[in-house]
């Protein structure tokens, strides 16, 4: 993809305001707007007639006048807030990172760049029917799901806020160390914690704690309570005594020898 067939970037500042974003990575954005168009121009599409842009970091750098690491920083932001995601590639054989591809969210491209949509498959070509923009953004923002139903119970259960930031850290963790993982360091995040006296509520303070370390501990623990288990399955079953019997028969033992001792006393014989 040659940088020369970028004449433009399409800076839309409404989707700065209700995204909250700085300016550079709203160019980041526009840019990535404009190398999904040339996607569309060529027809490139992926397996399952999605379009997407793939330029190299190097490119939105230059166009944008930032430093690729600038550019990087800006990405990870725009796929935070949903407004497209990433899917990473390394060449075969190697940890060298292929060109990236950028698949930008369909709606948000409805809202903002209407005529940019075309040639794909979930694109609607009517305008979106609300006419309250912030009540679509707000929508919008609220796509995002918790996947793992055990994950989301024990979330909800704690009073955690669904939400786009917290449902894609959430998930991302899962896919990562594994839901029953992720309940754990749940619980042991939550463990003596009152959430009535919490200021601020737990969706923060749930999140800050399902850090690495705090996973970690969790997977170990599992991997520990696993082992006992297994160990106490494996074990074999020991052979129960009736200890019943024996006191019997010792019982009617020491009863006889009384009678005798008697009769020895007085001098009867048997």
């Amino acid at each position: 993809m040659k940088e020369s067939k970028v004449g433009f970037i399409k800076f839309n500042v409404s989707l700065m305001n209700d995204y909250e974003l700085k300016v550079g990575e709203t160019l980041v954005y526009g840019a990535l707007v404009s190398f999904r168009n040339m996607s569309i121009q060529s027809n490139t599409k992926d397996g399952q007639g999605e379009v997407y842009a793939y330029p190299p970091i190097s490119s939105v750098a230059n166009i944008t006048g930032q430093s690729e690491r600038s550019v990087k920083s800006h990405i990870q932001v725009l796929e935070q807030k949903g407004l497209m995601t990433v899917k990473r590639s390394y060449k075969e054989g190697s940890k060298e990172k292929n060109v990236n591809r950028y698949y930008l969210n369909i709606e948000v491209l409805e809202v903002y760049f209407n005529a940019n949509t075309k040639m794909t498959k979930s694109v609607k070509t009517a305008k979106p029917k609300t006419t309250n923009a912030k009540e679509t953004i707000k929508e919008l923002r609220q796509k995002e799901f918790i996947t793992d139903t055990s994950i989301d119970k024990w979330f909800t259960h704690y009073q955690g806020e669904h939400n786009n930031n917290s449902a894609k850290k959430i998930n991302l963790l899962a896919e990562k160390y594994g839901a029953e993982t992720v309940v754990k360091a749940i619980h042991n995040a939550m463990k003596g914690v009152n959430i009535d006296t919490l200021s601020q509520g737990s969706t923060g303070l749930i999140l800050s704690r399902l850090n690495t370390k705090n996973l970690e501990d969790a997977k170990i623990q599992l991997k520990y309570e696993q082992e006992r288990q297994e160990r106490f399955f494996k074990e074999p079953i020991k052979p129960s005594f009736d200890y019943t019997t024996g006191l019997k028969r010792k019982e009617k033992k020491e009863t006889r020898p009384v009678v005798e001792d008697i009769h020895a006393l007085f001098g009867v014989g048997l």
